[in-house]
């Protein structure tokens, strides 16, 4: 590759592979070049740090989600969405949810922020389907159900791919509509 756009792409993608197998703390410069067909160092060329590679992977996580939902307003579009993209984005989800605690305070708030965003086109969405349920009820169903489908991503599951969305597509409309 010789354009910097690729190999920063196989970095982060390295860096997710890496990060979620083994944790963002046991993984080292080294190990995400190597995987990347790179030198450590090389690296440095593309980003400042580890925290700035673990930083662009959260980042991407939820630009990922707000673009895919982006004018989306129906429930089970929305929960389709996010479970293709817990499955299709294992690795990527899988950081998402163990890694933020190694992010600067500063950068889990401005996460924090654009994630009850996208929760906020969920409670909407769910809103007409529960009118038993008030606001704060609707932020922890959620919630909830986002967390559900979230931590599949950390679970070695040996369904294929379209199994595995077919289930976790019921489960989460279950636990959403559930009276």
């Amino acid at each position: 590759m010789t354009t910097a756009a690729p190999r920063r792409e196989l970095l982060l993608e390295a860096a997710a592979d890496l990060f979620a197998a083994r944790g963002f703390h046991a993984v080292g410069i080294d190990d995400i070049g190597a995987a990347a067909g790179i030198t450590g160092p090389g690296v440095y060329r593309h980003f400042p740090s580890k925290q700035a590679l673990l930083e662009s992977l959260c980042d991407r996580t939820m630009d990922r989600m707000l673009g895919l939902v982006e004018g989306t307003s129906e429930l089970a579009t929305l929960v389709d969405l996010h479970v293709e993209l817990v499955v299709s984005e294992r690795a990527l989800i899988g950081v998402w949810v163990r890694e933020q605690r190694a992010l600067a305070e500063q950068v889990r708030r401005s996460l924090r922020v654009r994630m009850r965003r996208y929760e906020q086109l969920w409670r909407d969405a769910l809103a007409p389907h529960r009118s038993d349920l008030d606001a704060a009820q609707l932020a922890l169903t959620v919630g909830a159900a986002l967390a559900m489908l979230n931590t599949t991503s950390l679970i070695d599951s040996p369904l294929p791919a379209p199994e595995r969305a077919s289930l976790l597509r019921r489960q989460a409309l279950a636990a959403l509509l559930a009276a």
